[in-house]
């Protein structure tokens, strides 16, 4: 999944000379927070809303006038952020999170030979995730622990595909140090996961559904929780 099918493409922006009170407009028109600053279609800088309100005189100041003022005659230009990072259309959404998580920005205008063709934001890169995960349809999460060698996922990965025929709608393997298990989080095309969490029991896995964080269960019977091999016995 890459950045251009999941950044917005129709982007309202404002100029350097456009007022504090047209970017204001504009924000609270399009319920946007983050205004990016065109010459053209080259980007030159960025405007939040935050920024905006922070330029303007408190609504409880003495002379309300200097607030008019300052919405009729500062302008954009005056305040916006001119060092921005920015990100390519074809990079892989995880990458650009990873870029938004260690800059502490919400935000990533997305640029093509220096040309502004969209935007990325905090809300757009969540929905991206949510799909990723496997969450936006009915499904059942479980958690498998296995070793971490070769093979041990696409044991898992057959059984639940091949042998029950049950689609695996997302797939996450967190990366660990090589001395540690590895842990697959799966979202299943069901809401009846119990056959295949006793038939991955039944292998040696051991399985939290929804998540191994949950307290482990002592009763023989598979309802949500963790179970192991050593805490539950499958008829064949």
């Amino acid at each position: 999944m890459l950045v251009r099918s999941r950044m917005t493409a129709d982007v309202q922006t404002v100029s350097p000379e456009t007022t504090l009170a047209q970017a204001l407009a504009v924000s609270r028109a399009h319920r946007i927070r983050h205004l990016p600053v065109v010459v053209g279609e080259r980007l030159v800088g960025l405007v939040t809303d935050r920024d905006l309100r922070l330029a303007m005189p408190p609504i409880w100041a003495d002379h309300q006038e200097d607030l008019q003022i300052a919405l009729r005659t500062r302008t954009v230009g005056e305040l916006m952020t001119t060092r921005i990072i920015t990100a390519s259309p074809d990079l892989p959404v995880e990458e650009a999170g990873k870029l938004l998580y260690e800059n502490r920005i919400g935000c990533l205008p997305i640029l093509d030979e220096d040309r502004l063709v969209g935007i990325l934001t905090e809300t757009d890169l969540l929905r991206a995730f949510v799909e990723l995960f496997g969450t936006a349809q009915p499904s059942s999460r479980i958690e498998v622990r296995m070793s971490n060698k070769p093979g041990e996922l696409a044991r898992v990965v057959r059984l639940i595909g091949i042998e029950h025929r049950i689609n695996i709608t997302g797939l996450v393997v967190p990366p660990v140090d090589a001395s540690q298990d590895s842990l697959a989080i799966m979202h299943l095309q069901t809401l009846h996961p119990r056959p295949i969490v006793e038939a991955l029991i039944k292998l040696g896995y051991q399985v939290g559904w929804p998540s191994l964080e949950l307290p482990q269960q002592d009763t023989p019977e598979v309802t949500p929780g963790v179970w192991n091999v050593d805490h539950m016995s499958v008829s064949t």
